[in-house]
């Protein structure tokens, strides 16, 4: 071996070791979902080991968007895209703000470090964010016990307001969860309305007829963690079945050999008092 290529060796080697060190524990910090027209942060962090930075990139469904790179003059570059607004002000190496967001910009967010000279190490992480629009209002219940007195389920609906996407329902019976896994317990739906979506959900108690007390309905929707909200509480108290008089459920032959028979026994009550 020459003693240039032992040289290139060397280089290669030490160029290997240091492009395994650098840009350790890198981590992204984007909100699942952020609300419609409200401003986010988005965060990347990275540990670069003391090798020098060359650039950070952010992308939009692999669309870039900002740019940080600290050689150039100013640092900052801001790609346009329509519905994405960068304060540059307060938007560095680690961090990049978005003014008044919009919903079609939901999508995957991405951020690219880039380490300098000689590793050009880089490493790149992704995540999603949802453009939310949070209800105006909270879920209703509505009650059905109509089917009750001849055997059947007492029905529930709760219907959600319009949100996007929509809003996520969960019954409570005595302020216990329902599991939305149980067979033919519970159902849920959504339709379109405009933009936005609107979330239903019918709950069916079977085997509540005879003297079943009062039970508490609460129907609870969310959307994230921005947005929670419960129904009025519903005490429902199924109509308890009077049992009908003997008399009544006989026939009226019946009832009227009743009353002859009555009768005789009268007659020969007092018959047997007047002959003593």
């Amino acid at each position: 071996m020459t003693s240039a290529n032992f040289i290139l060796l060397v280089v290669v080697l030490v160029g290997g070791i240091r492009l395994s060190r650098t840009l350790k524990k890198m981590t992204m910090n984007v909100p699942r979902a952020v609300r419609v027209g409200h401003s986010v942060t988005l965060e990347c962090d990275y540990d670069l080991e003391g090798a020098p930075l060359y650039s950070v990139r952010w992308y939009r469904d692999n669309n870039e968007f900002y740019r940080y790179v600290p050689k150039e003059a100013p640092p900052t570059r801001v790609f346009p895209l329509p519905g994405l607004h960068v304060d540059v002000s307060v938007s560095d190496d680690h961090r990049v703000t978005l003014l008044s967001i919009g919903q079609p910009m939901a999508g995957m967010f991405q951020c690219e470090v880039s380490a300098d000279a000689p590793s050009f190490h880089t490493e790149m992480m992704v995540a999603p964010m949802t453009i939310a629009v949070v209800p105006d209002g909270v879920p209703v219940i509505t009650v059905d016990k109509s089917s009750l007195e001849q055997g059947g389920p007492l029905v529930s609906e709760c219907s959600a307001p319009a949100s996007f996407p929509a809003l996520n329902l969960t019954w409570y019976v005595n302020d216990q969860r329902i599991d939305f896994q149980v067979p033919g317990s519970t159902s849920y739906w959504t339709k379109k309305e405009a933009k936005l979506e609107k979330s239903f959900s019918r709950l069916e108690l079977t085997g509540v007829g005879g003297s079943w007390g009062a039970i508490r309905l609460r129907c609870e929707a969310n959307l994230f963690k921005l947005f929670r909200a419960n129904s009025l509480e519903i005490a429902v108290k199924p109509d308890v079945p009077q049992p009908a008089s003997v008399l009544l459920m006989g026939s009226s032959q019946t009832i009227g050999d009743l009353r002859v028979f009555y009768k005789c026994m009268l007659f020969f009550l007092m018959t047997a008092v007047l002959i003593r």
